[in-house]
Parts: C-alpha cells; sequence; structure tokens
C-alpha cells in the first residue's frame, strides 16, 4: 500500500518536494481547490482518498469534526518554520510516525508532529 498525503495551503512547498522526493504521493489543497477552503470539506476529501493530512492548523483539526469524520489520519505540526528550515529531518520525523503506526493504526489518529522531534 502505497501512503499518500494531502497538504493543507501553509505546508511549504521545500516540504512537499522533499516528501515527493522520499518517495511519498503528495497533493497540495491549493492545487485541488485553491486556496481558503473549508478545513472539514478538505477533511472529507482526504476521508474520501485514503490521504494522510498534514496541517498546521491545530485549532481547526482540534475541533470535533475531525473526530466525526472516519479519515486516514491527520499530521499536525505547531513550529511553521520548521517544515521549511529543515525539511529533510520534517520527513525523517515522518517516516519514524510511520514506523510507530502501521496506516491500519493511524487511522483516525491525530499526531503532532512536534512530539516526535528532539531537540
Amino acid at each position: 500500500m502505497t501512503l499518500s498525503f494531502f497538504t493543507d495551503e501553509h505546508v511549504p512547498s521545500v516540504f512537499i518536494t522533499t516528501l515527493r522526493s522520499s518517495g511519498y504521493a503528495v497533493v497540495r489543497a491549493n492545487d485541488e481547490f485553491g486556496e481558503g477552503t473549508n478545513d472539514q470539506e478538505l477533511l472529507e476529501y482526504c476521508a474520501n482518498n485514503e490521504y494522510i493530512y498534514i496541517t498546521n492548523d491545530k485549532k481547526d483539526f482540534t475541533r470535533t469534526f475531525s473526530e466525526e469524520v472516519d479519515h486516514a489520519g491527520i499530521i499536525i505540526y505547531t513550529d511553521p518554520l520548521f517544515l521549511r528550515d529543515s525539511p529533510a529531518e520534517a520527513v525523517t520525523l515522518i517516516d519514524r510516525v510511520l514506523e510507530f503506526y502501521p496506516p491500519r493504526e493511524l487511522r483516525n489518529e491525530r499526531i503532532w508532529l512536534d512530539q516526535w522531534h528532539k531537540d
């Protein structure tokens, strides 16, 4: 099973490029919907297409709608500079998360990427 990611509009392009060069399929919200699309609509799209959602929007994804939609998993990062300044390290963290959470176990989970980052 190939894992595919969906990134919201604020995820840095350099991180997306690095994720793709590591062999992951990545769909950008801007490419599919343009800017300013409702987060619940994006999550439902991810659920329908089995995408793991990567977002910086912790406010919206700690709301109940992320518990109401049966999704493939949400990875939330809170440091907006980390993915831009250290994209390879961020992809390594994604790899670690995926080693710990097989796709079946990642289903309906919200993973805080910052918690996987060792200073």
